[in-house]
């Protein structure tokens, strides 16, 4: 073999020897930092655990405390916590105006960033107070719920105290809990929970203060009948846009009878015989308002027939809807949409109710009374019918 052609072979050997060593050595770069990368990801995924972790710390002090807006900012609520290998520090910010105290329901965005081993990974998500509980329940209770000839009940039932049913012909088509004892449960279809875990209701005090502070008064009369009350029609006193009203009843008996309302009525201190009777229709003109809450009294609540323009030669018909201008429409016994008493509250008559009732005294349900629960409230509560814990909004994680 000729010199040229040895010094060729020569030559490419060691052009293909450098050239397999680039390889490897590169080939053990990639590999170093895939392992580098691989390492920084998995540290990256772990911050984000800790991240969330974070965020779940700041929602448990708001249902271990419950005056939580009154003792945390509107910002940095925790600061370089350590757990395990991780740090995470976790803010509460009041998107709305900056101020936690001074509204119960302002959503609060919570930001929290975790570090590992130099890894970092920021998590938010938007929180608001969780819907009352109580909601889920047709009717709820602080006290004894009596539950007494033909009344039937389209939901759960909870009370803080006892269930005295009694009938074979009266029904409740699902659960029943209490606190204290249940009495004959014959005709209940889901589960008996007596001995259940109280639960607490609505903060009493923001809830009627809220409706007490921007409803409309309306001037105290014994009785109100055959008109409509909407947030255009109020033939008593003032129109509120929201068909919020309030009557303070100074320990008089009130009653209200063959009346169409679309709104919410507040009624304040009503003497115990106080009735809503014959026909009503009632609805509330917001969703996420009530349709009657009572404060410190009791009502008996107990319409059993149909509302007759006919009848009463009465036109009850909003503007632009069919029959308005002439007396030929009929409304149904129905009152929609939640009711809340801070006292204690009677249903009887056939009076039809769609919507949780919620009495923070006893709650009377008989003669032929029916409550239907309607779950939307609880998915979309009205106002201040809410926890003081938060909960996660969902689709608000990023």
């Amino acid at each position: 073999m000729s010199k040229h052609k040895r010094a060729s072979i020569y030559i490419l050997t060691l052009a293909s020897a450098m050239v397999l060593v680039s390889l490897v050595l590169g080939l053990s770069y990639l590999v170093m930092q895939s392992r580098r990368s691989l390492r920084t990801n998995a540290e990256i995924d772990r911050a984000r655990v800790y991240a969330e972790l974070g965020i779940y710390h700041a929602l448990h002090f708001t249902a271990v405390e419950p005056n939580w807006r009154q003792l945390l900012p509107s910002g940095i609520w925790l600061q370089d916590v350590t757990v395990d290998q991780a740090t995470y520090s976790v803010s509460g910010i009041d998107p709305v105006d900056g101020n936690l105290a001074n509204n119960q329901v302002d959503p609060v965005d919570l930001i929290c960033t975790a570090a590992v081993n130099g890894a970092q990974h920021t998590l938010q998500v938007q929180a608001q107070n969780a819907p009352s509980e109580l909601l889920k329940y047709a009717l709820a209770a602080g006290g004894l719920i009596d539950i007494n000839n033909h009344a039937r009940i389209e939901g759960d039932v909870f009370t803080n105290s006892n269930i005295d049913k009694s009938g074979g012909d009266t029904w409740v088509f699902g659960d029943a809990e209490a606190v204290g004892s249940i009495h004959e449960t014959a005709n209940i279809t889901g589960e008996i929970t007596p001995g259940a875990a109280a639960k607490n209701f609505p903060d009493d005090q923001v809830l009627v203060n809220y409706y007490l502070n921007h409803a409309t008064p309306i001037p105290f009369i014994n009785q109100i009948q055959e008109v409509l009350i909407s947030p255009i029609s109020n033939p008593l006193g003032p129109i509120n846009p929201e068909g919020l009203y309030i009557i303070n009843c100074t320990s008089q008996k009130i009653v209200i009878r063959n009346c169409r309302i679309v709104g919410t009525l507040v009624l304040v201190n009503p003497k115990s015989d106080s009735e809503i009777k014959d026909a009503i229709n009632w609805q509330p003109a917001l969703a996420d308002y009530p349709a009657l809450v009572v404060v410190d009294g009791a009502v008996k609540i107990q319409p059993n027939m149909d509302l007759d323009e006919n009848n009463l030669k009465v036109d009850f018909n909003l503007p632009g809807e069919d029959g308005q201008g002439e007396n030929y429409q009929t409304f149904p016994n129905l009152i929609f949409g939640p009711i809340y008493c801070r006292g204690n509250l009677e249903l009887g008559n056939s009076v039809n109710v769609q919507g949780p009732v919620i009495s923070t005294g006893f709650l009377v349900l008989k003669d032929y009374a029916k409550v239907t629960i309607v779950p939307n409230y609880y998915h979309h509560p009205p106002k201040y019918y809410r926890e003081t814990y938060l909960a996660p909004i969902r689709g608000t994680w990023k």
